[in-house]
């Protein structure tokens, strides 16, 4: 009885998430997949003009790979390539991921927590990647991995809320919309009908940065353990809760835009749930991961995409970056489960012949000062770097490395603006237009190759 009580508190919620989401299909445990995308009727799209400051644009790679991609089949629609957002929270420390081993600056400034010289991989005679990023090493050398160096935005705010909602929104200035810049690229391209499930989150509620009531956001936690309300041995409890629950939605007793979202496709979402039930069945493993929850999420976004649910972005964290004391051995360990969970990633796509579909793209709110401080540590800071991974990058460095003899206020200066990345993954990996989703155009950069 009380592992049936416990089952029956895996529910599957679906609604408004006030200010945080447009439509969240999320369950207490986990959620679900669905049917594949619909073909969107938007052409792809010509090069914009830019109207971006030269502090937007980066120069091509300052390292060539050693290798180029291996030749595959054909690239997927636009329609059928999926993005992975990776979010590192709490302020990477891009200084001591991507190191600048050649700038006796960056030791003079940090007797303590730098990385040793001699343990640097080097990228090139000046930059190297801290030695736990080993994993990442081969994946840059095969031409899968671009640094992206020195990205920020003017004005840099140093708050972990206000620095991150500038992320999610794209609106550095003034007040943020009422939507992400991801759900303003789901509001685009969505169509009633398609799968709820095309925007997926892990976690237990929608970030800002996927907001929109204008297509279904899906939070979920676990698919391993979704049974909605129903455990694996009562499977015949499952249709009867799922009417139950389709005739709430659809005659809501307040009407909201996402909640009418919700009650206009809920056949939709019906199926969908039924599908996420059957992923396990259709998915194995073909790379080993690391036993860590990071890695274990990170599996499953493998597991989704291989079981052809239809998502075309799915959402993810990394937390602990916040690293104000104590860092060398935190941000060491933070390091081994970022490379070691992203090579798993790629080698598993791979694997199932889905490394063409996926481009990960990995972000942190802010980085850290240059100096350390005296508990071994940083404090919150400005520019860093951005990871690019997929068959589909050119990869390599891009843009000069910040200059630690000229910084802003103890801080790196940023180079790159960040909308420049988040315009060429709209436009250039998923197809769509950028001006509407950005509120503006910003200098694509050449870390997309589909050759």
């Amino acid at each position: 009885m009380a592992q049936e009580s416990n089952s029956r508190r895996d529910f599957l919620k679906l609604g408004a998430a006030g200010l945080a989401a447009g439509v969240a299909a999320a369950c207490a445990a986990p959620a679900r997949p669905g049917p594949a995308a619909a073909p969107l009727d938007t052409p792809a799209p010509a090069s914009l003009a830019t109207e971006t400051p030269a502090a937007a644009i980066v120069s091509a790679p300052t390292t060539q790979p050693t290798q180029a991609a291996a030749p595959g089949p054909a690239w997927p629609s636009k329609e059928q390539r999926t993005l992975v957002v990776l979010q590192l929270s709490g302020g990477h420390d891009g200084l001591n991921a991507v190191v600048p081993y050649g700038d006796g600056l960056y030791y003079q400034l940090r007797p303590q927590i730098a990385v040793p010289a001699d343990q640097v991989i080097p990228l090139d005679q000046r930059v190297g990647f801290h030695p736990n990023l080993k994993s990442l090493k081969q994946l840059y050398d095969n031409g899968q991995l671009a640094i992206l160096q020195g990205v920020g935005y003017p004005n840099p705010n140093r708050s972990h809320f206000r620095s991150m909602e500038i992320w999610h929104t794209a609106r550095p200035d003034g007040a943020p919309p009422d939507r992400g810049w991801l759900g303003a690229f789901m509001a685009e391209v969505y169509r009633a009908g398609d799968s709820p499930f095309q925007c997926v989150n892990f976690g237990t509620s929608i970030p800002a940065a996927l907001v929109t009531t204008d297509a279904p956001v899906a939070a979920m936690q676990d698919t391993a353990s979704f049974q909605f309300l129903a455990p694996a041995r009562m499977p015949y409890v499952k249709d009867p809760l799922l009417k139950t629950f389709g005739q709430l939605y659809t005659q809501p007793a307040r009407k909201t835009p996402a909640l009418e979202l919700v009650a206009n496709n809920w056949s939709t979402v019906d199926k969908g749930v039924h599908v996420l039930g059957g992923l396990g069945q259709k998915y194995q493993a073909q790379a080993q991961y690391p036993g860590n929850p990071f890695a274990k999420t990170v599996q499953q976004v493998a597991q989704m995409i291989v079981s052809d649910v239809g998502t075309r972005v799915f959402y993810v964290q990394l937390g602990g970056f916040d690293t104000h004391s104590n860092e060398r051995p935190v941000h060491g360990n933070l390091m081994s489960q970022l490379a070691d969970t992203l090579a798993a990633f790629q080698a598993d796509l791979e694997h199932h012949g889905r490394a063409r579909q996926v481009l990960l793209m990995a972000f942190s709110e802010f980085g850290r000062r240059v100096a350390e401080n005296g508990s071994q540590g940083t404090d919150h800071g400005a520019a860093g770097p951005m990871f690019v991974l997929g068959a589909g990058v050119k990869g390599g460095l891009y843009g000069e490395y910040p200059d630690l003899g000229k910084l802003d206020q103890g801080d790196l200066r940023f180079a790159t603006d960040f909308r420049s990345v988040y315009a060429t993954v709209i436009e250039d990996w998923l197809g769509a237009p950028s001006r509407d989703v950005l509120g503006g155009t910003f200098e694509r950069l050449p870390f997309v190759a589909l050759t």
